[in-house]
């Protein structure tokens, strides 16, 4: 079995990741410079140049080292007909439960109000508001989605999860299509967008949709940069509609220097790093899977359409 692994940043890491979960197959890590005349059967990789699947052209399938595809799937020479498989939870989704959570209590608890009074200085207590007041909207229910919102409503929140279509999860009030999301952005004091990027989610948390949010509400996004406009989100913050933010994720990434939500004292900003890929967990999975597809079976591969 050859097994060839891409990924730009942590290649090396990556690359030793798989030799130590597939001893008998011969593992490789892809640079571009270099001839290729040695054709791989399976492919790990994360972001790959246009001319990965140029020169690679025997794969029986592609294994993502994350959940989001959507930088995969819009290469213009992935084959149509070669699967491609996510992972599918592997450990991300506690990580990004506690980044959830993390964000959800510094802002239900007024830290966010507590910081820029210790600048002034000023000593002023805020009343706690109960729990059911502050209903929390989370928008794609997938593996990572429905952890998140099960953990949020683990801890006493009224949770409305919104996906494309309607879920049933305990605890959870799920909603689906235009009219369920104008009832979660309607109702939630505290909106956490967790999709992925896909032609129907860009820019879908614009100025129009934002100014739905109750006054006073505060946004959490830990899934896709290009699913947020942020000029929309420097306007609500400006006019005071929504309080404040904490963001991971930006189309462009890293963050210019310049953009004015750094200096922008009501958002938290993070590096991409709420739920990173725990690398020991994730092989499990694809070790599983090569298994399965070696038997003549098929795990759960993305639709390609639907960018996930």
């Amino acid at each position: 079995m050859r097994i060839l692994v891409y990924n730009k940043k942590d290649g090396e890491v990556w690359t030793a990741a798989v030799k130590k979960a597939f001893p008998d197959a011969d593992v490789r890590h892809w640079v571009e410079e270099e001839s290729h005349d040695w054709l791989a059967d399976y492919a790990v990789i994360w972001q790959p140049p246009d001319s990965f699947f140029v020169q690679q052209s025997r794969l029986k399938a592609v294994f993502n080292q994350g959940v989001g595809v959507d930088s995969l799937v819009n290469i213009n020479s992935l084959p149509a007909d070669l699967p491609v498989f996510k992972l599918r939870g592997v450990g991300m989704e506690e990580y990004m439960s506690d980044y959830v959570t993390y964000g959800l209590l510094h802002f239900y608890r007024d830290f966010d109000l507590y910081r820029q009074q210790q600048s002034s200085p000023l000593w002023k207590q805020h009343r706690i508001d109960p729990k059911s007041d502050w209903t929390v909207g989370v928008l794609g229910m997938g593996v990572i989605g429905k952890a998140v919102a099960k953990t949020i409503s683990g801890l006493g929140f009224p949770v409305i999860g919104w996906s494309r279509t309607e879920k049933q999860i305990e605890g959870v009030k799920c909603v689906a299509g235009d009219e369920g999301l104008q009832h979660l952005l309607k109702h939630s004091r505290a909106l956490v967008s967790l999709l992925p990027s896909t032609p129907a989610t860009q820019k879908l948390l614009n100025q129009k949709t934002l100014e739905q949010l109750p006054k006073d509400s505060v946004l959490i996004n830990g899934g896709r940069g290009d699913v947020l406009d942020l000029e929309a989100l420097e306007h609500v913050l400006k006019s005071g509609h929504v309080r404040g933010a904490m963001l991971d994720v930006f189309e462009i990434e890293p963050l210019e220097k310049k953009h004015p939500l750094w200096k922008n004292s009501r958002v938290i900003i993070t590096p991409h790093i709420a739920a990173p890929t725990p690398i020991e967990q994730a092989l499990e999975q694809i070790v599983a899977d090569v298994a399965q597809i070696e038997q003549g079976e098929m795990p759960p591969e993305i639709d390609k359409s639907l960018g996930y």
